[in-house]
């Protein structure tokens, strides 16, 4: 017997937050013209979303079940192929290294920018497979993924808006937390660095 259970709060109870719901989950089939909330109502044709953000980036997907959710994310490996992590929660993180010089007589510092670390990014999603079966082979697509020995394409509108245009990411960790109250999906966390191409040049 398969359970119930709901993405957002099973996340929400591993990795400790949950991501907003999308806003046309509830009523998806409410025409845009026509909307009552609360003490107000509106008419006339609703704003149309972007479906792609200024870079191209995608901003909505379709899971397999046909709900919408925003912001998908999708890895790329020549050989590994296309991963797509659905209901995903993306955390970026950047960090500069400054040196700090103290004044001699005078209040504060002065402040040197050594360089710009790589960012950090944390994204925790939902394997589930299509048929009700335990998800192995989107496990093992994973597992696979994180033993490259290389950087991979990460594709997703809020890392494309941050890295610069060749960058890649290298999986640094990964992790496949209990899922209690499960038959037919798993929680995954990954966490990546970026990395940039170099070019070196050899005098003679």
């Amino acid at each position: 017997m398969r359970n119930s259970y709901s993405i957002p709060e099973l996340l929400a109870s591993i990795v400790g937050y949950r991501g907003a719901p999308y806003p046309g989950a509830l009523f998806p089939n409410r025409p845009g013209s026509s909307y009552t909330g609360g003490d107000y109502e509106t008419q006339g044709e609703a704003p149309v979303r972007p479906e792609r953000t200024k870079r191209g980036s995608t901003l909505y997907a379709k899971d397999w079940r046909g709900r919408w959710y925003f912001m998908p994310v999708v890895f790329e490996h020549a050989f590994i192929g296309r991963i797509e992590i659905p209901h995903a929660l993306v955390n970026v993180t950047g960090k500069k290294n400054i040196v700090e010089t103290a004044m001699v007589g005078r209040k504060g510092s002065v402040k040197e920018l050594i360089n710009l670390e790589d960012y950090k990014i944390t994204i925790a999603g939902f394997i589930q497979s299509t048929d009700g079966t335990w998800p192995e082979d989107d496990i093992a697509r994973m597992r696979d993924l994180y033993n490259v020995n290389e950087s991979v394409d990460l594709l997703c509108a809020l890392t494309d808006e941050i890295l610069d245009e060749d960058d890649r990411v290298v999986i640094t960790n990964i992790e496949f937390p209990s899922t209690p109250g499960t038959e037919d999906g798993q929680v995954i966390r990954i966490e990546c660095t970026t990395d940039k191409p170099f070019e070196l040049i050899l005098e003679a």
